[in-house]
């Protein structure tokens, strides 16, 4: 079963990226088991995605069964975001046997 990545974005105003930075900083500290690796990035004119990794879509669909809302969507909410969701499967990268 192939790996797929969420992208979760929205614009964040300049005042509130430090609650969006401290928010991830906390979660990541605490542990997120059921993802492979995430990532926080801010991008131009304020536009803040969290990019997530996960094993297989149903490691994915487990994890939002089982939690509402989402974490990456509550966060930049939280911090005045209206987020932006999408799921795009992993053909191929770098860590792919066929490289080796």
């Amino acid at each position: 079963m192939p790996q797929v990545v969420s992208v979760v974005g929205t614009h964040i105003a300049p005042d509130r990226e430090a609650e969006v930075i401290d928010g991830f900083s906390a979660a990541v500290r605490a542990g997120m088991p059921e993802r492979r690796h995430t990532s926080l990035l801010r991008g131009d004119d304020q536009i803040w995605r969290i990019i997530t990794f996960w094993r297989s879509r149903s490691d994915l669909d487990r994890y939002l069964a089982s939690t509402q809302p989402p974490f990456a969507r509550q966060l930049l909410e939280s911090a005045g975001g209206r987020p932006t969701v999408e799921v795009l499967e992993v053909v191929l990268d770098n860590n792919a046997a066929i490289w080796t």
